[in-house]
């Protein structure tokens, strides 16, 4: 069976894009040592992106995905 995984995880950094890029760091480096201990993972990728809207605001039921 092929699944995939999604998680939404807001943040609130203080500063700018230093102190974002550390938390992209910081939040790869957890997805990557996640991934290594589990053979069943085949692929991950990890983006942080700049949240617009209030925390929380996101219904992953709602969200629509496209398949390319």
């Amino acid at each position: 069976m092929k699944a995939r995984g999604i998680a939404i995880i807001d943040m609130s950094i203080d500063g700018g894009f230093k102190e974002a890029a550390a938390e992209e760091v910081a939040l790869e480096k957890l997805i990557a040592d996640y991934c290594k201990g589990n053979p069943r993972i085949v692929h991950y990728q990890v983006e942080l992106r700049e949240r617009r809207g209030e925390p929380g605001a996101v219904d992953l039921n709602k969200m629509k995905f496209r398949a390319n």
